[in-house]
């Protein structure tokens, strides 16, 4: 359970519109302000709303994991060289 006391309270923005469609000026400067987090925080509980809205559905995040590493050459290889190469190396 969230401690919503915690979370910052947002500052309310307005505008009035007349005459036709608004820019996303407005939509751009608001989401700017509220930073990367906010912006996380409402795409997902959009994405939940519409899950939810499907009977039966709870939405899940896929997870997956990558675990990247480094290969470092070894001491005096050059760069084009490859320790577990099957090549022989080239003589000059």
């Amino acid at each position: 359970m969230e401690n919503c006391e915690n979370k910052p309270h947002p500052k309310w923005k307005t505008r009035l519109v007349k005459g036709g469609f608004p820019d996303r000026s407005f939509d751009i400067e608001f989401w700017q302000e509220q930073g990367d987090e906010a912006i996380f925080e409402a795409a997902r509980e959009m994405v939940e709303l519409a899950e939810e809205a499907k009977p039966g559905r709870k939405p899940t995040l896929q997870k997956n994991v990558t675990r990247l590493l480094r290969v470092r050459p070894s001491p005096g290889a050059s760069g084009s060289e490859r320790k577990d190469s099957k090549c022989p190396a080239r003589s000059s």
